[in-house]
């Protein structure tokens, strides 16, 4: 597509009403098209990296997204302040509120997506399967659950449904609001989390009982509309790995579909975008079955996380697409125009803990280094030194690879993560890996049950070999002699590295995920070490910057520093290592039944007394972060005491809840 400030005529300064990578994304396509740029920002993101790229930046509020991001009186107020012409919502926050879309038309801002109608009919779960079964697209039985309905009512509508079923908040997506239920047993407790999860994250506790398939894959199409009645679609995602219903892994073409199957889903997409007179951007969601069949999910009214693989198989730029139909032009392009080359696959980095049930990470990020390769695209929105905050949805970045096939596709992508350095927040670049190299991946064999299939206890990351150890002790050991070696300055330079070299030794307790050692290093010159572990002598030599154990090479890239904590850094995975005995959390939560926050968040449900027994497994508190539900469960059995907090009540991260006496 030409590239001139031509392009776009009717406005020329675009407010950004988002943060992160989608509002970088949006200022890289915009200032290609001689477009000025506002960001918007709260005080917690005022050093973030779509402030820096924008030509102009304004301040909306505090740190909090329902003070900030989410407040549609100070989006309007920053773009009347800054005199720009239209504001692009990118996605989540206000990028699916009428509400919003209703007002930039009141004010006369130009909203770069669909009308506020088209957004509220296709917002609402039941609206929008209505609209869907007139334009003769399949899907599923479904039950839409009425305020303060009786629970042996709803019982018995999901019976007559039958399970397996799905509980979906009415006003949502991204998962939130979203519950699997296999047994009736389970149906009351899940839609209560369900109704709170769907309240919190949109003002609506509604929800919708529908029919679940068993190991569906979800495949959606992107597509556009313009003023003038015309439309297109851009092929099929297949977004089928997911957990907790969040998207992990996008690619496209989807694997394994045939011509026919999709010439049908383009053409099902464009009846839907059709029936409701659709402009802009949009993507139409479907569930498969196993035998190919698909039915109608949702359809997403603005830019998708995973749009990426679409322009990368395609080459057309589609926040492009989307500021010439805002600008009231035609399509640019013809469905028979539109041509799909190789293939791409993207994957979400994550600052979460695999390690601990996924729960969101923050902090500061002391590392983030990757090699620069012209088949890897990456998004992002945060860089080194900034501070990944608790207010905020938890990604990084968003990493994708191209090529001819989707096999080398797919090992550019490991190769790629392999080399990256992500330090000083927990982070999820191992258990990518890890999915990407499991052989029924690597097949095309998915569907939205495959992290429960295949990860039924959670990521359980390598265990630290022998020679881990070996190599961490070296290192340690070696910042601590150049350490000292920098107390040289004076010496004459021919005698600075005179020693008695075989006594220079030192011993350390090292722990790694739980596993401790103690290491004693012996340095018999600068380049050859004898290290005891296990009461057995191991030999270290550094040849060429390549350390051999016992004459055998070990691959390492490097390894990072941050205050006490050491990490090792290897091809699959990043150890966290440190010179201490197993930490004071780890140590109360296996000797004294002490439960403790995982995160920071706010306590919505206690369901635990003092002095009542409880048994393993059994939840004793809800905690709401990041506007999703997280059960904390007792990890034994015994007698709850010293109950430390009550419902709304404000944790942070290692905060005592209650004790549990065995």
């Amino acid at each position: 597509m030409k590239k001139n400030s031509k392009l776009v005529k009717n406005f020329k300064k675009i407010l950004i009403a988002n943060r992160g990578e989608i509002a970088v994304r949006i200022i890289k396509t915009a200032k290609n098209l001689g477009l000025k740029t506002v960001a918007v920002y709260s005080d917690e993101d005022s050093d973030s990296l779509h402030v820096k790229l924008a030509d102009e930046k304004i301040n909306i509020g505090k740190g909090a997204s329902s003070e900030s991001y989410l407040s549609i009186k100070n989006i309007i107020y920053a773009a009347k302040n800054t005199k720009s012409d239209a504001i692009h919502p990118g996605y989540g926050f206000l990028s699916e509120n009428a509400d919003f879309a209703k007002k930039c038309k009141k004010e006369k801002l130009i909203f770069i997506g669909p009308d506020y109608k088209t957004i509220d009919a296709m917002g609402n779960k039941k609206i929008a399967k209505s609209i869907a079964m007139k334009a003769g697209i399949p899907c599923l039985d479904d039950y839409s659950i009425l305020s303060n309905e009786k629970m042996f009512k709803i019982n018995q509508k999901a019976k007559n449904i039958g399970y397996p079923i799905m509980l979906k908040a009415t006003n949502g997506g991204g998962g939130k609001g979203m519950r699997l239920v296999l047994e009736q047993k389970d149906l009351k407790s899940s839609l209560n989390l369900a109704k709170a999860e769907s309240m919190s994250a949109f003002g609506s506790d509604e929800i919708i009982i529908e029919k679940a398939l068993v190991k569906p894959r979800h495949i959606e199409v992107q597509i556009f509309g313009d003023n003038f009645g015309n439309f297109i679609h851009l092929g099929e995602r297949d977004c089928s790995v997911q957990r907790r219903h969040q998207k992990i892994i996008e690619e496209a073409p989807a694997k394994d579909i045939s011509n026919e199957v999709r010439y049908q889903l383009g053409e099902q997409a464009i009846n839907l975008a059709k029936a409701i007179n659709y402009r802009g951007a949009g993507t139409v969601e479907f569930i498969m079955d196993q035998n190919k069949n698909f039915f109608f999910l949702e359809m997403n009214t603005r830019l998708q996380v995973e749009h990426p693989v679409t322009e990368m198989i395609t080459g057309l730029d589609l926040v492009e697409l989307q500021l010439i139909i805002a600008d009231g032009q035609q399509l640019p392009i013809h469905q028979e125009n539109v041509n799909f080359n190789g293939h791409a696959i993207e994957v979400r980095l994550y600052a979460e803990d695999p390690l601990n049930d996924f729960f969101p990470s923050f902090g500061k990020i002391y590392d983030f280094s990757f090699a620069n390769s012209k088949n890897i695209r990456i998004d992002r929105g945060i860089e080194k030194n900034q501070t990944v905050s608790s207010f905020y949805d938890p990604m990084i970045a968003k990493i994708i690879s191209y090529s001819e096939t989707r096999n080398k596709s797919i090992k550019q992508l490991l190769s790629f993560l392999s080399n990256l350095s992500l330090i000083g927040i927990k982070n999820n670049r191992d258990f990518l890996i890890d999915i990407l190299s499991h052989k029924e991946l690597m097949k095309g064999q998915i569907n939205t049950s495959f992290i429960e299939e295949f990860y039924p206890d959670g990521f359980i990351s390598q265990n630290p070999q022998i020679k881990d150890f070996i190599a961490f002790a070296y290192m340690i050991f070696m910042n601590e002699f150049n350490f000292n070696l920098k107390k040289t300055s004076g010496i004459p330079e021919e005698l600075k590295y005179w020693s008695n070299f075989p006594n220079i030794q030192k011993s350390y307790i090292i722990n790694c995920l739980g596993k401790v050692k103690n290491v004693h290093v012996k340095c018999n010159s600068l380049d050859s070490f004898e290290l005891i572990i296990d009461n057995k002598i191991h030999r270290l030599d550094f040849l060429n910057e390549n350390i051999m154990i016992n004459n055998i090479h070990y691959d390492y890239n490097k390894l990072h520093v941050v205050n006490d904590t050491y990490y090792l850094i290897k091809d699959k995975v990043i150890f966290e290592f440190s010179k201490t005995l197993v930490s004071t959390n780890e140590i109360r939560n296996l000797s004294s039944g002490e439960i403790l926050s995982p995160m920071h968040g706010v306590i919505s449900k206690v369901n635990v007394t003092n002095n009542k027994k409880v048994s393993k497994g059994e939840t004793l508190f809800i905690l709401e972060a990041m506007k999703m539900q997280h059960e904390i469960k007792a990890d034994i059995d015994g007698l709850p005491t010293d109950l430390r907090v009550k419902e709304n009540s404000q944790v942070s991260t290692g905060d005592l809840l209650v004790k549990i006496l065995p």
